[in-house]
């Protein structure tokens, strides 16, 4: 099933039929509700709310056994997934072999070298660069995996959050019952992840252990979560409180403004983005064109509601402002999350960069449209980052995130995709960086679709060069 798009004065009836195609493609994968220990969560009609990972990957765990590696991390989500069965067998003849449990053979690198080569054999295509050695023996795959990790790599992911604050998350006290449905997907996301307290793992201490620290992360560039109707009147995460990011580690970490909408009114936003720049000295601004606000959204292209906002941006020196654009989740509406009203401020403010959070998945074909290699030829302000949308696709459904990745590469160009992770929220992000160094696109795609290769020179674009450019950071 696949939605047909309309034009903005029936975007009502677009936002149903697209929840309704994503709804169609969820539902494909999921269990019988009586078989699966998944709760879900519902409105006050008794309808389905949410959309979130544990129907998307039919076995992933809400619970772990403890810490995680990030090898375990991922192996988790390849044996979640739809091959999940199949790349299990797979992968337990070589645990056999080492003698190893299956658990402790998901482990090591071996591990989840086993899983990518099992979904290269499962599907006939060469979707990730990864050998039998690897595979077989556990310190092949350690011995690979180092002497194969480019030396210099640069590696800034673009979309990262701390998700917990200091008085915590109360219903009925600073949370309402639909900012509790937001928490809990987090909360057992992270849980997944091998962070036993789910959100209250997801700390500045822990920021700075799994991103800086466990990982190859170069920079981190962290992004607020504002909604502060549900969340006792401040923002989910006060900026307050994620300064102490910047704080800890100002060489590594960029600091992002965010929570402003003109819904809460305009002159208060202007006033609340002044503040930001003075008092908190912020490199940009990440932004959701849905809001909790009765008006529950607003446009980037509204000449009366945003335009000043990217005056004001223009004034202040604000370069660069990334919106939450895809991913319509749980009670936001769909058609706010498309990326058409980045297509005449792009133009109207072109010296201001325009950043798609999570590439617009599912609608990520209408952003590359507006692109430079597009049907734009002269934009070169329009950018997208891959966080939760390379993460989603790539273990579950290796071909679609190869026509995700070839399509941004192709329509909006290899200058203009950045890498991120959107951890905390998917733990340790190394499982990711191992992933995309590893992931390529099939040559049967590269030339049936125009798609480019995935090279090492666009790799190392992606990873960090393409975001050090537009912040001005040194890549060393």
């Amino acid at each position: 099933m696949r939605a047909i798009l309309c034009p903005r004065d029936c975007a009502q009836k677009r936002g149903i039929q697209q929840i309704a195609a994503l709804t169609d493609i969820i539902l494909k994968e999921r269990r019988c509700a009586r078989c699966s220990d998944a709760t879900i969560t519902l409105t006050e009609g008794g309808t389905v709310m949410e959309f979130n990972v544990f129907e998307y990957f039919k076995d992933y765990k809400r619970i772990t056994k403890g810490p995680m590696t990030p090898e375990e991390q991922g192996t988790s989500l390849f044996l979640a997934g739809n091959m999940g069965e199949r790349i299990r067998e797979f992968a337990d003849v070589h645990a056999e072999k080492n003698r190893l449990s299956r658990r402790r053979f998901f482990q090591t690198a071996s591990g989840l070298a086993a899983c990518m080569l099992a979904v290269n054999k499962i599907t006939g295509m060469q979707f990730f660069d990864v050998t039998e050695a690897a595979a077989a023996e556990p310190a092949a795959a350690k011995e690979i995996m180092i002497t194969r990790k480019p030396g210099a790599d640069f590696i800034v992911d673009a979309h990262t959050h701390i998700c917990w604050r200091k008085d915590g998350y109360i219903p009925g006290v600073n949370t309402t019952e639909r900012g509790m449905w937001f928490v809990n997907l987090l909360d057992d996301l992270g849980k997944s992840m091998g962070l036993p307290n789910g959100t209250k793992d997801m700390t500045v201490e822990n920021f700075g252990k799994l991103i800086l620290e466990e990982s190859d992360t170069s920079v981190a560039i962290f992004n607020p979560f504002g909604f502060r109707e549900d969340y006792g009147g401040k923002d989910m995460i006060p900026i307050e409180e994620q300064a102490e990011v910047k704080r800890r580690w100002p060489d590594r970490t960029v600091m992002l403004g965010g929570g402003l909408t003109p819904n809460q009114g305009l002159e208060e936003t202007l006033d609340r983005l002044q503040m930001f720049v003075e008092n908190y000295k912020i490199s940009g601004l990440k932004l959701y064109t849905f809001d909790s606000t009765p008006a529950r959204g607003w446009w980037f292209d509204d000449q009366k509601k945003a335009y000043p906002i990217w005056e004001k941006c223009q004034k202040l020196g604000v370069k660069n402002i990334g919106c939450h654009k895809g991913i319509p989740f749980g009670q936001f509406m769909a058609r706010y999350a498309h990326a058409e009203d980045l297509d005449a401020a792009a133009d109207d403010f072109r010296d201001l960069n325009f950043i798609a959070y999570h590439s617009a998945w599912p609608y990520h074909e209408e952003l590359a449209a507006l692109g430079k290699k597009g049907f734009k030829p002269h934009r070169d302000n329009l950018y997208c980052e891959i966080g939760s949308t390379f993460a989603a696709t790539v273990t579950n459904r290796p071909l679609e995130c190869a026509h995700v990745l070839g399509t941004l590469l192709r329509g909006l160009g290899e200058d203009h995709v950045m890498w991120g992770t959107d951890s905390c929220l998917w733990g340790n992000p190394q499982w990711q960086i191992e992933a995309f160094r590893k992931f390529q696109i099939p040559d049967q795609l590269v030339e049936g679709y125009g798609y480019p290769k995935l090279t090492p020179e666009i790799k190392a674009k992606v990873f960090g060069l393409n975001a050090a450019r537009i912040w001005n950071l040194k890549a060393a």
